[in-house]
């Protein structure tokens, strides 16, 4: 079920397998760092309220590059949030792009090694190891 929608990024949460989706949109081609930090404040407040233990990130759509300054930023600020609730992450993101680089950099700090994380190129596949255990 949907939970939470803009132009920038849509969000899900499935109870059954505990899984929340941050899905980023196409729009986001048009999102700047105040934009970036508003949704995410607003996805760190989603798993705060549904306590997901699984997370995938949608990224496919995604044309916002994740900066270092971001990136400090993520890790300071939102992760601290949800880092003892969710325990798995799968990425979905096309290996070509640019932007992956960010994300891949920000997951690789020390606050987001406290969750188990793999990276997909196909959505199906990131279910299934989300949701094996």
């Amino acid at each position: 079920m949907v939970i939470y929608k803009s132009k920038f990024v849509e969000i899900s949460y499935d109870p059954e397998k505990s899984l929340i989706v941050d899905k980023f949109l196409p729009e986001t081609r048009n999102m700047f760092s105040e934009d970036f930090k508003n949704e995410m404040k607003i996805f760190a407040e989603k798993c705060v309220l549904y306590k997901p233990k699984r997370e995938l990130v949608h990224l496919l759509n995604m044309e916002f590059a994740i900066g270092p300054e971001l990136q400090d930023w993520m890790n300071e600020t939102i992760f601290p949030h949800y880092q003892n609730i969710i325990k798995r992450m799968a990425f979905v993101m096309p290996t070509e792009l640019v932007a992956n680089l960010s994300v891949e950099q920000t997951m690789d700090s020390h606050v987001a090694q406290t969750f188990t994380q793999k990276y997909f190129d196909n959505e199906k596949l990131a279910i299934e190891w989300l949701i094996m255990e």
